[in-house]
C-alpha cells in the first residue's frame, strides 16, 4: 500500500543520523527560499523514533546502574525525532524499517509492506556491527553500535563483578576511536565500581587489541602517541598486530595461536554498510557501500551520503574516514544539488576537506580535540567537546529541548569521573 499521498513531490532521506537530519535541514531551508514547499515535501524514514547520539555511546556503557536506570540513559542519548520535527512544520515522518528500494521504478518498500514514492532520495543509512566471519564473535562478543548494545554491556560487567571473586580481565578489541574511548572510560567505570578513587589502583584488567600496526589508524602520529600515553598512564594494555581467530565462552585464540582468557570481550572492531543496501539495485565497491560520482549520486536523482557512500577522494585515492562531519559535509553537498537539479542550476562537486574536526574522549574530563583552527587536549579538550556537543543541539532543536538534553547527557556523562 501506498502512504503518505499528498499530491507533492516526495523528496525522501533515509535515515536519521548526522548525515540524515543535516540533509533534511538543508533541504528544508533551501526549498522555502526557492519558494518550491507547495510542490515538494521532505519525507524522513528511520527505524526507530529517535536520532542515537553515536558520540555518547561509549559513556551509556560505563555508567553503573545504581546510578542511572536505562530509562534515564535512553532520555540522555537518544533525541527523540518529533522533538526535532517540532520546528518543521510540513516534513512528514516514517517509522518504518527499509526492506527495499528501486531505483527504476524509484519507490521505497518497507518491511510490513507498505511502500513510498519519490522524486529524490538521499540514503544515510549508517553502518552495522561486522563480525568478519570470525568463528563465535557474533555469540560471545559484545558489539558497541546501539543504545541496547551499550546497556547490555554494562549489566554484564555488573553481573561479573558481583559473581568474581578475584580480578576481571576484559577485553576491547578494536584500536579506533570507538574502541579507545570506551577502553579510557572503562577505567573508570570499574574503578567506581570498586569504590577506587585511582585507576592506577584498580586490580581489573582492561587490554585493548587492534589488529593492524597501531591504535587509532587514519590519525595523525601526533595524536596516536598522546593518545597512547594517555591510555598507558590509565593501566591499559595495548596489544597492535593482534588478530583474533576465534571467540568462545572463555576465551579469544589470535591469529598467532596464543590463547587469551577473559571475562568480556566487547567487539569494537569494525563496522559494514547496512544489510538493506543489497536490497537497493545500485552499484557497490568491495566493502558494499554505495557507488556515487562527484556530486555524491548513485543514479539521477538518487544520492548516498555518509558511511553507505563510497566517494572516493581523488586527491588520494582513498574513501574518506567514517565520521561525523565527513557526513555532514557530504549531506549539505547532496540536499544543494537535490534543490539545484529541481531548478535546472549546476550541480556542486563534492570537495573533501584536506583534515577533519575530530573529538577523542580518553577517560573522565580529558580529551583531544582538534576543530582544525584550534586543537586543544586536557581538561579544555574535554570543555570544548561540551561546547560542541551543545552547538550540536541547538542546531537541531529548539533552546529550552537543547539545553534540557545536554544538561541531562552532561550529567550522564560525569556520573563515574
Amino acid at each position: 500500500m501506498e502512504i503518505l499521498e499528498s499530491g507533492k513531490r516526495n523528496i525522501v532521506i533515509l535515515g536519521a543520523g548526522f548525515g540524515g537530519i543535516t540533509a533534511l535541514l538543508h533541504a528544508r531551508r533551501r526549498l522555502r527560499r526557492a519558494g518550491l514547499s507547495e510542490t515538494y515535501q521532505i519525507i524522513l524514514v528511520n527505524s526507530t523514533w529517535w536520532q542515537l547520539y553515536t558520540p555518547a555511546l561509549y559513556e551509556i556503557a560505563a555508567i553503573p546502574r545504581g546510578e542511572a536506570n536505562a530509562i534515564a540513559l535512553k532520555s540522555a542519548i537518544c533525541i527523540p525525532i518529533d522533538a526535532i520535527l517540532r520546528r518543521l512544520p510540513g516534513v512528514k515522518f516514517i517509522g518504518e524499517t527499509v526492506a527495499a528500494l528501486d531505483p527504476e521504478r524509484h519507490t521505497i518498500t518497507f518491511r510490513n509492506g507498505d511502500l513510498v514514492n519519490f522524486e529524490y532520495c538521499i540514503i544515510a543509512l549508517g553502518v552495522e556491527t561486522n563480525y568478519f566471519g570470525i568463528p563465535g564473535l557474533a555469540e560471545y562478543g559484545f558489539p558497541l553500535k546501539t543504545f541496547e548494545d551499550a546497556v547490555q554491556i554494562r549489566n554484564r560487567i555488573e553481573a561479573l563483578m558481583r559473581g568474581t571473586t578475584g580480578p576481571l580481565r576484559i577485553v576491547v578489541a578494536g584500536g579506533g576511536a570507538t574502541g579507545v574511548e570506551f577502553a579510557a572510560e572503562l577505567v573508570n567505570y570499574l574503578c567506581f565500581l570498586k569504590d577506587r578513587k585511582i585507576a592506577g589502583k584498580c586490580q581489573e584488567e582492561v587490554i585493548l587489541l587492534e589488529g593492524g600496526p597501531e591504535i587509532l589508524s587514519g590519525f595523525s602520529p601526533r595524536v596516536v602517541r598522546w593518545a597512547m600515553r594517555r591510555l598507558v598512564a590509565l593501566g591499559i594494555r595495548i596489544r597492535a598486530n593482534m588478530r583474533i581467530k576465534s571467540v568462545s565462552a572463555a576465551a579469544l585464540t589470535l591469529v598467532s595461536s596464543e590463547e587469551l582468557a577473559c571475562e568480556l570481550l566487547v567487539w569494537a572492531g569494525g563496522v559494514k554498510p547496512a544489510a538493506a543496501l543489497e536490497q537497493f539495485g545500485l552499484e557497490r565497491d568491495a566493502k558494499g557501500r554505495i557507488a556515487v560520482n562527484d556530486h555524491l549520486e548513485a543514479r539521477p536523482r538518487i544520492y548516498a551520503i555518509g558511511d553507505c557512500a563510497g566517494y572516493i577522494n581523488p586527491a588520494t585515492g582513498k574513501a574518506l574516514p567514517w565520521n561525523v562531519p565527513v557526513a555532514e559535509s557530504q549531506a549539505r553537498v547532496a540536499a544543494r544539488n537535490i534543490i539545484a537539479d529541481i531548478r535546472s542550476q549546476p550541480k556542486r562537486v563534492f570537495r573533501a576537506m584536506a583534515n577533519y574536526p575530530f573529538i577523542l574522549a580518553v577517560g573522565g574530563k580529558y580529551a583531544l580535540t582538534d576543530l582544525v583552527i584550534i586543537r586543544l587536549s586536557g581538561l579544555l579538550g574535554w570543555l570544548a567537546k561540551q561546547a560542541v556537543e551543545l552547538r550540536y543541539l541547538l542546531s537541531i532543536l529548539g533552546p529550552k529541548d537543547a539545553f534540557t538534553l545536554w544538561m541531562r547527557t552532561l550529567r550522564v556523562e560525569t556520573l563515574n569521573d
